[in-house]
């Protein structure tokens, strides 16, 4: 219970108004969350894995305007708890956490519709131009939303959740497991095949994604050797590309 409720209070610190603006792009993110997920459940290790695989899922996720299509603060903490206290594997988790994403981001719409309705008495405030009350507008509300979603329904998930994921992880038959495991291994492709829509200018971009791919699945090199490899290759495509690296002398 004491960790569901540290978990709880760091889902609404993540949430209110308070995260200082490192929410979307640290705090939220599920490498991040995953690993204070896990530190707070003492398998830091377990919870960095689950979060890593959440988070290559969302790894091309951003929000535009109000327009979102899944609430990685949900699927992250409750993902990488559930898959931690109900002793699931990376992939399995994985599979969880997804559709517990899509759930939270039903309730985001009426979170957002509720939070609207002070923006219009803040613009009074400031026409007024009464500090206090703009910065008493931004403060409050939004600390009482945090509270009822999402940090209340995910401490009620990960006290009470546990076991009865448990239940239903144990009953399920072994190819219905088997599927699930396949589908979360699957899933990772989905968010970089987003971020690709994003970042790829042509097919080669595409081509040197698939050499580190190949590095890291059959030739097993790890992450750091394929990371310097990457900078070498950014290098010599920049620097060829617009021949800043041509020595005056040579020629």
């Amino acid at each position: 219970m004491f960790q569901a409720l540290l978990i709880g209070l760091f889902t609404w610190w993540v949430a209110s108004p308070f995260s200082i603006n490192l929410s979307f792009m640290v705090f939220m993110r599920p490498l991040v969350s995953g690993a204070v997920v896990g530190l707070i459940l003492g398998d830091v290790a377990k919870g960095i894995r689950i979060g890593a695989a959440i988070n290559a899922v969302y790894i091309g996720y951003m929000n535009v305007g109000g327009a979102a299509t899944g609430d990685m603060t949900s699927a992250g903490i409750v993902g990488t708890a559930m898959g931690i206290l109900a002793n699931m594997s990376v992939e399995t988790a994985l599979a969880f956490a997804i559709p517990i994403g899509l759930l939270g981001n039903a309730v985001n719409p009426l979170m957002m519709a509720v939070k609207s309705l002070f923006v219009h008495k803040a613009d009074a405030y400031a026409e007024e131009g009464n500090l206090r009350g703009i910065v008493r507008l931004n403060l409050i509300p939004g600390t009482i939303a945090a509270l009822l979603y999402p940090a209340i329904p995910i401490f009620l998930i990960v006290a009470f959740g546990a076991e009865p994921v448990q239940a239903l992880i144990s009953a399920m038959p072994v190819k219905l497991m088997t599927g699930l495991s396949v589908t979360g291994k699957l899933l990772p492709a989905v968010g970089y095949a987003m971020l690709f829509r994003y970042m790829a200018r042509d097919t080669m971009d595409l081509s040197i994604y698939l050499i580190g791919f190949v590095f890291a699945a059959y030739l097993k090199l790890d992450i750091i050797g394929i990371v310097i490899l990457g900078m070498c290759t950014a290098a010599l495509l920049y620097f060829r590309h617009d021949g800043k690296g041509a020595s005056e002398n040579v020629g």
